[in-house]
Parts: C-alpha cells; structure tokens; sequence
C-alpha cells in the first residue's frame, strides 16, 4: 500500500492532491513514486516556455490521469483479456473490436514509466550491513598487527644476522628453513 509522507509532500505539493485515496490504497510505494514523478514531469512541461494555454491544460490534465489511475499491473491484466479475446476471435471485426477496448482501457488507466530506484533496506539489511561493516574493520586491524608484528620479528632476524643481537633458537629455525636445499 502506497503512502503519502510529509516529505513528498513537501516534494510534490502541486500534485499530491491529484491521487485518490482507493487508487492509493492499490499502489505499492513504488508506483506511487513513478506516478509523481511523471506527474511532476508533466506539471513542469505544463508550464514550460513557449506552451499554448490548451496544451498547459492537457498537460495539467494527463498529470492528474496518472496520478488516478489504476494500478500497473490491474490495468495490464484487464487489457491483456481483451487480446486474448482478440486472438481466439473467429472474425476479424471482433478481433478489432477486442483490441480496440483494450487500448481503451490502456488509454484511460495511463502509466507512469518505471524509473530505477534504490531499493530501501530493512532494519535487518541495515543491521546485516553494519555488522559485515565492523568485521570487515576487525579483520583489516588484525591484518595490520599481524604486518606489524611480522616487520618486528623482521627486524629483530635482520639484526641477528647482523651479530648486533644475541642468536636465538627461533633465529636458528628461520635460518634453517630459509636455506634448506630444495628437494
């Protein structure tokens, strides 16, 4: 069920007021949104410059269409009957006249385009998200102590190599494997 918030409210007010409230009842959030965008699209061209006073009223008027019609997928099912009905017909002047009222019914329920849109996240995707965030952040500040502590023993090798410090077994053990003959 589609909602009208403050915010588009405040986003759309010219056009808010064109939706009726069983026609918003049908809408998903996203249909109502595609519908005020289109809506708003119009409204705009409405009065855009250079636009003759009848075509600001039929921009005005499709805007207000949109906004009332009935839901995509409905008026979809509806017309999709009728070319059924258009495609088991016997005559050709049924056909036509089954095609006709399909269009009729596309014409008078006209849709807003569907427009890419964020998905909204559930407070579990959010969570979800946070959490994959903070291991991510554990992860990468195990690897830079992990590269800290290697640089130190690093250091400490090279410095036993060099005989400025006391040779250990652990150095002994490196040295051993680092100049094993391959087998």
């Amino acid at each position: 069920m589609g909602e009208i918030t403050p915010e588009l409210r405040a986003r759309f007010p010219q056009i808010i007021d064109y939706f009726d409230a069983d026609t918003l009842g049908k809408l998903d959030q996203a249909e109502v949104l595609d519908r005020l965008d289109e809506a708003q699209d119009l409204y705009g061209k409405a009065f855009g410059p250079d636009v003759r006073g009848d075509l600001t009223w039929g921009f005005i008027d499709r805007a207000k269409a949109v906004c009332k019609a009935a839901p995509r997928d409905e008026t979809e099912r509806q017309a999709q009957e009728w070319v059924t009905k258009a495609q088991a017909a016997h005559t050709n002047v049924a056909a036509s006249a089954y095609l006709e009222k399909a269009a009729e019914i596309r014409r008078e329920n006209p849709q807003a385009p569907r427009r890419p849109r964020a998905a909204v996240k559930t407070p579990e995707q959010l969570e979800a998200e946070q959490n994959m965030l903070l291991l991510k952040a554990d992860v990468a500040k195990a690897a830079a102590a992990e590269r800290a502590r290697q640089a130190r023993e690093d250091a400490e090798y090279a410095e036993q190599l060099a005989g400025r410090k006391q040779w250990t077994a652990g150095a002994q053990l490196r040295w051993n494997r680092e100049h094993r003959p391959a087998s």
